[in-house]
């Protein structure tokens, strides 16, 4: 019998697929959510990378914080997350996309280390408080 060739076999969202199931198997603490109903992978309960194909702009979010000059990074084919019409975009957020699929793996990771920097800094300022 002929095997059933997926569409998107080599597609985006099964290289997303990949890389969640690579996070979640591979690093500690990560585990699947939801995004403005997209899938995504979180760590202590929030979502810091997500895959979407709603709105314009398809592949990749990635919470990488204020402060990161997202220009520095390189990338070619980006832009900030703007989920609402009528409102700014959320400047924390970016959506990568395919020109860039390469980089997901690393922009997730990047993403996660953010995140874990994020959760270190606030348990020490907790401790800082007793």
């Amino acid at each position: 019998m002929a095997k059933t060739v997926l569409a998107d076999e080599d597609g985006d969202l099964a290289h997303w697929r990949r890389l969640a199931d690579g996070l979640v198997a591979g690093e500690g603490g990560v585990e699947r959510g939801r995004m403005m109903s997209s899938d995504a992978v979180k760590f202590g309960g929030k979502v810091f990378a997500f895959y979407t194909t709603k709105g314009r702009f398809a592949g990749l979010g990635v919470r990488l914080g204020r402060d990161i000059d997202v220009f520095s990074l390189g990338l070619t084919d980006w832009e900030y997350l703007a989920p609402f019409k009528s409102k700014p975009p959320m400047m924390d957020w970016i959506l990568i996309g395919s020109g860039d699929r390469a980089r997901w793996p690393e922009m997730a990771r990047f993403a996660l280390d953010m995140m874990r920097g994020a959760a270190q800094l606030e348990a020490a300022r907790k401790l800082g408080r007793k």
